[in-house]
């Protein structure tokens, strides 16, 4: 079973870290210009300026498209200025290789009686691989004065929403389908096994496939929380931000170890000595399962199974008590009813049924040692 939650944690690593990637920097409102050029739905943009102060004149700067570049997407490239360039459309490189011109545009208003125009420039950017791209404009001047700049775009991974929305749920399904696989084969042997043989050996109660969903299902479905809301982000369906992804995952994984190791620790038998012979503590326990209404669901001279019967009202759907006999002892446990809805908490009645059965042995043995 830790073979599997060890496999989970690694499978909600691979599905969640694709979709990290570099969020663009918007450029600082001090740097901006006093009549904004910068497109609304920028996501990165670099301030062109001429090589000399005095003769930067000129509102011009060039900038991405909003979104996270990926490989193998397409994106837009602007250049927006406030006045017409001396060569249109402009060059622009990337790597020092021409990007394709798509359109440009152009818009006026008169106020105050002053002109206020815009132009701007679309070019196609295609990034192949992710890594550092560095755009920058070729032989751009205004009336005869150079205007230079250095565009930075980090590029990430591909995108996962590429792949058909029914591939990625495929893909999801397979992950629980596995966690089953591994699960079944993990349990393969202790399925099998002599039980009272199996605690007698490990102080541990073995459980089947059926078991261990029932007794780990939260822990486990808190591992795959992360991976689940990675799987809807990709999609489409909603939008998460990576890093609230990744802060759920911070989250989900650390208490899903924890609830693990502590569901594991309570299939662990306590033992109690006793001078009692098994056929004595077995008209026990029958005494007990009366007094207490248990359902008695397996007794032979080795091993002792019953279940109670909550009211409608109580705070646990009910308790297996397991009893299993040992030279000199007994091997005694009680955890919430594998049998029925998953709990991880008992609100004390397990600890409740291992005191009276405990205390119950106690009284016989103190009843037997008693003078006539």
């Amino acid at each position: 079973m830790e073979r599997v939650i060890r496999g989970g944690f690694g499978l909600l690593l691979a599905l969640t870290l694709p979709i990290w990637s570099a969020q663009g920097e918007q450029v600082p409102e001090d740097n901006r210009p006093d009549f904004d050029v910068v497109p609304r739905n920028a996501a990165r943009t670099v301030l062109l300026h001429a090589a000399t102060p005095e003769c930067d004149t000129v509102h011009c700067c060039l900038s991405i498209e909003a979104g996270q570049p990926r490989a193998r997407g397409d994106y837009e490239i602007v250049l927006s200025c406030n006045q017409y360039a001396d060569r249109i459309p402009t060059i622009v490189t990337k790597e020092g290789t021409q990007l394709t011109w798509i359109r440009s545009a152009s818009s006026g208003s008169w106020s105050d009686g002053k002109t206020t125009r815009i132009c701007r420039h679309f070019y196609r950017f295609s990034p192949a691989k992710k890594g550092e791209y560095r755009l920058r404009c070729l032989d751009l001047s205004f009336d005869g004065v150079a205007y230079d700049g250095v565009l930075t775009i980090q590029v990430g991974a591909p995108e996962l929403n590429a792949v058909p929305t029914s591939l990625l749920w495929v893909a999801g399904i397979g992950c629980l389908l596995l966690a089953e696989i591994l699960i079944r084969i993990g349990c393969r042997n202790e399925a099998q096994v002599d039980t009272a043989d199996f605690i007698r050996k490990h102080r541990r109660l073995p459980l089947n496939a059926e078991g261990v969903w029932a007794h780990y299902l939260l822990p486990i479905m808190l591992l795959y929380l992360p991976l689940f809301l990675a799987l809807i982000t990709l999609t489409g369906m909603v939008s998460i931000s990576t890093s609230a992804l990744l802060w759920t995952s911070g989250v989900c994984v650390p208490v899903a170890f924890v609830l693990f190791r502590l569901q594991y620790r309570r299939l662990f038998f306590r033992w109690r000595k006793t001078v009692l012979p098994p056929e004595r503590i077995d008209a026990l326990l029958r005494e007990l399962a009366e007094q207490y209404d248990w359902t008695i669901d397996h007794m032979d001279r080795d091993f002792f199974v019953a279940h109670t019967h909550p009211a409608w009202w109580s705070a646990t759907w009910g308790e297996q008590i397991f009893v299993a006999h040992d030279r000199g002892g007994i091997w005694i446990n009680s955890i919430n009813d594998l049998n029925k809805r998953s709990s991880i908490v008992s609100f004390g009645y397990n600890r409740r049924n291992i005191r009276r059965v405990t205390e119950a042995i106690a009284a016989r043995e103190k009843d037997t040692h008693s003078p006539m």
